[in-house]
């Protein structure tokens, strides 16, 4: 029997969208990095983030909650009233304002920080929810992940990407964003796939991550993936 997974992401680069005019889904990256790292059936139910942030909650409880905390402890009330969801995943980019840093010692922090405001927000609710729950939060955005696995780039287009090559420390590169020779992820995944004559679609997003190994997503991500890959170990 498939495992029923509660999810919501920053957007439709990670998690994918709604159809235009239907119910269905079009999945992202995310769900295929999640179903590589438990190798379980699941079925996901996908919420948008206006809808998480329209559930309403007891005041005294959101004082209680900071950040990411509150975002959380929706999702929980969410996967209640819909009865039959056996595990949350609570996706969070560890970029924003505090992104810029190269520094593996501050990156650590800031998805320590990040992780414990989301595992806040899963306790406040129950203890039951908090250990069937789990933040995933790449360093910096889902495009450092996928700038990992050599050999996925290689299933999905035929030979290892060179000009230029992968980042060593996927998680550690930055650059401004609105500068398309910087070390930006998004930037730095362009000119990678630019080699091939592609682009950043949803479709090469799922290929390369449907493409993945776990083993050298762990090595090259140790900051940000090994800690939810341990995590969602009790899923399967």
């Amino acid at each position: 029997m498939a495992k029923k997974v509660l999810l919501c992401g920053e957007g439709p680069t990670d998690y994918g969208r709604q159809k235009y005019g239907s119910k269905e889904w079009e999945e992202g990256p995310v769900q295929s990095i999640i179903r590589k790292s438990v190798q379980v059936d699941i079925e996901f139910t996908c919420v948008i983030k206006n809808g998480v942030r329209d559930v309403k909650i007891q005041r005294r409880t959101s004082e209680k909650l900071k950040g990411h905390a509150v975002k959380a402890y929706k999702l929980c009330v969410m996967a209640n009233e819909l009865g039959d969801i056996d595990n949350i995943v609570c996706y969070v980019d560890a970029d924003r304002d505090q992104g810029s840093s190269k520094s593996a010692r501050d990156a650590k922090k800031r998805v320590q920080d990040i992780y414990n405001e989301i595992q806040m927000g899963f306790a406040q609710f129950s203890a039951t929810r908090s250990e069937s729950s789990f933040p995933m939060i790449p360093l910096k955005m889902i495009e450092s992940w996928l700038l990992a696995d050599e050999i996925a780039f290689t299933a999905c287009f035929g030979k290892p990407p060179t000009r230029p090559s992968l980042p060593r420390q996927p998680e550690l590169i930055w650059g401004d964003e609105n500068d398309p020779t910087s070390d930006h992820p998004k930037n730095y995944l362009k000119r990678v796939l630019e080699q091939y004559g592609e682009q950043g679609t949803i479709e090469i997003f799922i290929c390369i991550a449907k493409n993945m190994t776990t083993d050298i997503l762990r090595r090259k991500c140790p900051i940000s993936f090994e800690q939810f890959y341990q995590d969602v170990q009790v899923i399967g």
